[in-house]
C-alpha cells in the first residue's frame, strides 16, 4: 500500500555510478549517470555516460540561459495567476454582497407579506406592528370587497332579483382586450 507521500509524488532518484573522491577534473574522466523512476509497483531505469564538455563556458552559459529563460516564463504566468486570482476574488466579493443584498430584500418581501396572525396580532389589539402591514392592507381591503358584494346579493336575493354575473375579479384590474376587440366594438 502507498503511502501518502508515495501517491502525492513521483519520485526520480539521480545518482552516480562511481565515487565522487573519485571523480577529478580531467577532460578524459567519463562520468555515468543513472536514474529510477518508480510508481505504482513499475520501475524504469536509465543510465548515461556523461562526457566532458567541449566549452565549459558555453554549456554553462547554455544552461544558465535555459533556466533563466525558464525563471522569466514562471514569473510572468506566476503575474497572471495572481491577477486572474485577483479578479475571480474581486467577482467572488461582488456576488457575496449581491447574495446578501438579494437575501435582504427577500426577507423584507415575506416580512410584509407575512399574515398578521404569524406577528401574534389579532384585531382589537391596538395598532398593527410593522412586520405585514402592507399585506394586512391588500387582505383588509379584498376583505371589504368581499362583504359588500355579500351584501349586495344577499339584498338582492330578499327581493327575489338575481344579479347578474359580474366580472368577479377582485384584484382590480382591467379586463384584457385586444385591438380586434375594440374594432368590433366599434363596428356594433
Amino acid at each position: 500500500m502507498e503511502t501518502e507521500s508515495e501517491a502525492r509524488h513521483s519520485c526520480l532518484k539521480l545518482e552516480l555510478t562511481q565515487d565522487t573522491s573519485e571523480i577529478d577534473s580531467s577532460p578524459k574522466q567519463t562520468i555515468f549517470l543513472s536514474w529510477t523512476f518508480e510508481k505504482e509497483g513499475i520501475t524504469l531505469e536509465w543510465r548515461w555516460r556523461c562526457k566532458p564538455s567541449p566549452d565549459n563556458r558555453k554549456t554553462t552559459a547554455t544552461i544558465l540561459d535555459f533556466l533563466m529563460d525558464a525563471n522569466i516564463r514562471l514569473s510572468e504566468e506566476v503575474v497572471r495567476k495572481t491577477e486572474s486570482f485577483d479578479r475571480l476574488k474581486e467577482e467572488a466579493q461582488k456576488c457575496l454582497i449581491q447574495s446578501e443584498k438579494l437575501s435582504a430584500e427577500k426577507n423584507d418581501i415575506l416580512n410584509e407579506t407575512q399574515l398578521y396572525c404569524f406577528t401574534g396580532w389579532e384585531p382589537g389589539m391596538g395598532t398593527i406592528p410593522p412586520v405585514g402591514k402592507k399585506f394586512v392592507s391588500v387582505l383588509n381591503s379584498k376583505k371589504a370587497k368581499l362583504r359588500e358584494l355579500r351584501d349586495r346579493l344577499s339584498k338582492q336575493e330578499a327581493k327575489g332579483k338575481l344579479p347578474q354575473e359580474e366580472d368577479a375579479s377582485t384584484d382590480g384590474t382591467e379586463p384584457y382586450r385586444t385591438e380586434s376587440d375594440d374594432d368590433v366594438r366599434s363596428e356594433e
